[in-house]
């Protein structure tokens, strides 16, 4: 891997040599990301078929910038990082397609052809498998089987060649399930989202019969066609049921939530390891966004809002029982988030759900625990409290130490304390575009801006930093001590700010980061 260093110096002599053709290397199209792994970024150049690493650290305040190159393969459609480690996987199209994984740490690569042109890669988050799907949107000339996925053994450094797999119908998404156990058996299972139909892939299944399930939707052919719009998977053991996980899929289309169990076959024939069998559960008249909560000592409980009224469904997985709620909101709900305070005992984990709406100040902060059925004893308490924001909010992240949540708006941002349940407000021209989280806060930027925002969550104090230049998005180092500002520039225009003295005078901006030596590469 060439290592290269980039200053301001450095910058400025390029802008001033010229080259015969410019377009080849002035593109805004020719480069893809960045994206970060660990702490470097890294940049596609697709014109030279290379990846560009940019290493920020401390030493960059004062001299230069390190930029490394590592080439890849041509025709880079895609770059993700590999969680986990320091890899970042590269996908590419055009006559050789496949994936390329660039180890940043050791300098090497790794190709992984493919049998057809995916446009699509889906990484597992335990960093084991890569799924590759099409783009049935995407425009070419090849002939695609729309229902094949190549599948990517991470572990297996001697794999050349994508696995292919021929699922029941294309997906319109893939989903991995987290790594769980049943009877000391370990398993690794992959979803594929598609119309009407969910495919079950065993990952690890030996058994052609086991490699692949296809679990219906719709009950017949005349039926409506649905697309799966959240799935949820619960792999902890549900209260009072037999060792299996569950699998939680709302659709765009009808009041059920389908659950899928999944738990060993109990005498396995034609190599099928597994049993699946399916429950609908009424959840609302029109159930748009859920969530799913254990409760101690009462079982496994979903929580879905309504998408028509405000209102809000309760139901027992085991029994089917349901019960619904009025909100204490104006007009229906769009967004639920859960969120785990800390409990009353060291290591306790309360769960706290927070409804929203992107048309409405109210919003409703729910206690799961103090909400009951029909067939239960009332709680003492107000499961559902109100709380007045200062517009109607856009999104929203949790600081669990705090235990406050911070919530944007077109302009300006607030704060909800979870335990007071009272929100306040800190005032801006803009929304937030681009939030970075650390250690106790988080660090933000304004769209259209050129302030960095630091927020304190416990106390609410803000402090802003004006950068030059549009501020695009962040990035925090804090093993280097760093915090990334990313401009709005196709060339790699960046900043650097110390995280423990940010301030404009500490501030350190590269330019044409991506066209460093370009003539000599």
């Amino acid at each position: 891997m060439m290592m290269r260093w980039v200053g301001m110096a450095a910058a400025l002599t390029l802008t001033a040599c010229g080259t015969g053709d410019p377009e080849a290397w002035m593109n805004e199209g020719s480069y893809l990301g960045p994206v970060q792994v660990g702490e470097e970024l890294v940049w596609a150049d697709r014109t030279r078929a290379e990846l560009v690493v940019v290493s920020p650290d401390r030493d960059a305040l004062r001299g230069e910038l390190k930029v490394a190159y590592q080439p890849t393969r041509e025709n880079v459609v895609l770059l993700e990082p590999v969680p986990g480690g320091a890899t970042v996987a590269a996908l590419h199209g055009g006559s050789a397609p496949g994936v390329s994984l660039h180890d940043l740490d050791a300098g090497t690569r790794r190709d992984v052809r493919a049998r057809s042109a995916f446009g699509r890669m889906t990484i597992d988050p335990d960093g084991a498998y890569v799924l590759l799907s099409h783009d049935p949107a995407a425009v070419g000339g090849e002939a695609r089987n729309l229902n094949e996925v190549g599948l990517v053994d991470l572990r297996d450094e001697a794999a050349g060649e994508a696995e292919v797999l021929t699922l029941f119908s294309q997906p319109e998404r893939l989903v991995f399930a987290p790594p769980f156990e049943l009877d000391g058996q370990p398993y690794r299972l992959a979803l594929g989202l598609s119309t009407s139909e969910i495919n079950v892939i065993d990952l690890e299944a030996e058994h052609p019969d086991d490699r692949l399930r296809a679990i219906p939707l719709t009950v017949s052919q005349s039926d409506t066609p649905r697309s799966a719009v959240q799935v949820v998977i619960d792999t902890d053991d549900a209260p009072g049921t037999p060792e299996s996980i569950s699998i939680f899929v709302l659709t765009d289309v009808g009041s059920d939530i389908t659950q899928i169990v999944v738990q060993p076959a109990s005498s396995p024939e034609g190599g099928r390891r597994l049993a699946l069998s399916v429950n609908q559960l009424y959840a609302g008249q029109q159930p748009v966004r859920f969530e799913v909560v254990d409760l101690p000592g009462v079982g496994r409980r979903i929580f879905a809002v309504d998408g028509a009224r405000p209102q809000m469904t309760m139901v027992d997985v085991l029994s089917g029982e349901s019960s619904t709620y009025e909100l204490p909101m104006d007009v229906a709900p769009t967004g639920l988030q859960r969120f785990d305070v800390p409990g009353s005992q060291e290591d306790d984990a309360e769960p706290r759900l927070l409804v929203t709406s992107t048309r409405d100040r109210l919003v409703t902060l729910v206690r799961p625990e103090l909400l009951t059925l029909a067939s239960e004893t009332p709680t003492v308490g107000r499961g559902l409290e109100a709380v007045r924001l200062q517009s109607p909010p856009l999104v929203s992240w949790f600081e669990g130490a705090a235990g406050k949540v911070v919530v944007g708006h077109e302009q300006g941002f607030s704060l909800i304390d979870l335990d007071t349940r009272r929100a306040s407000y800190v005032s801006a021209a803009a929304p937030l575009a681009n939030v970075a989280r650390y250690s106790g806060g988080l660090f933000a930027v304004y769209q259209w801006g050129d302030s960095v925002v630091q927020l304190d969550v416990a106390s609410g104090q803000t402090a802003t930093t004006r950068i030059d230049g549009g501020t695009r998005a962040l990035a925090v180092m804090p093993d280097k001590g760093l915090l990334v500002v990313l401009h709005d520039s196709p060339h790699g225009l960046l900043t650097l700010l110390p995280l423990d003295e940010l301030v404009a005078s500490r501030a350190r901006m590269f330019d044409f980061v991506l066209l460093d030596r370009v003539l000599e590469r």
